[in-house]
């Protein structure tokens, strides 16, 4: 917990990010028959849709390679564009939940959350290449490197 609270505080820039509730992600995991990874739900419930336009000047800046992250959707957002969206045409099956300043989705593979796991893979998909790629083998890994910078 001590990661994601970290990333939140340190690059959050909403004022109006609103944190989600269990109802909220029993929804999400009911309607896509999966199960939402524990430190990913943590989030959701602690720190929910947060804004973090900072990051990219960090990225660039210290050249890490990484691609930034600018928002993490709620839950509406996530089965809207599951259903209608970017997400809803590819070949790999991914559930969206955040995205990068130019679009780019960040989400897990629906496969690998079809049952109940403490953390899983997160994917990055680039709109304009049509690519789709492992970044990390888990969500709080992630988050992690992003607060080494």
């Amino acid at each position: 917990m001590t990661i994601l609270k970290e990333f939140a505080e340190r690059f959050n820039k909403s004022d109006d990010s609103k944190p989600s509730t269990i109802v909220d992600i029993e929804r999400l995991e009911h309607e896509f028959q999966i199960f939402v990874p524990e430190d990913y739900k943590s989030f959701l419930l602690n720190f929910g849709d947060i804004w973090t336009p900072d990051i990219l000047d960090l990225v660039v800046e210290n050249e890490s390679g990484l691609n930034d992250v600018q928002e993490f959707w709620n839950i509406e957002k996530i089965i809207y564009d599951k259903h209608n969206e970017w997400t809803s045409d590819l070949s790999m099956d991914l559930i969206p939940f955040a995205s990068d300043c130019m679009g780019n989705i960040f989400a897990f593979l629906r496969h690998d959350i079809q049952s109940p796991k403490e953390t899983a893979n997160v994917y990055f998909f680039d709109h304009d290449f049509d690519t789709i790629e492992k970044i990390s083998n888990s969500f709080t890994g992630w988050l992690e490197e992003f607060n080494k910078i």
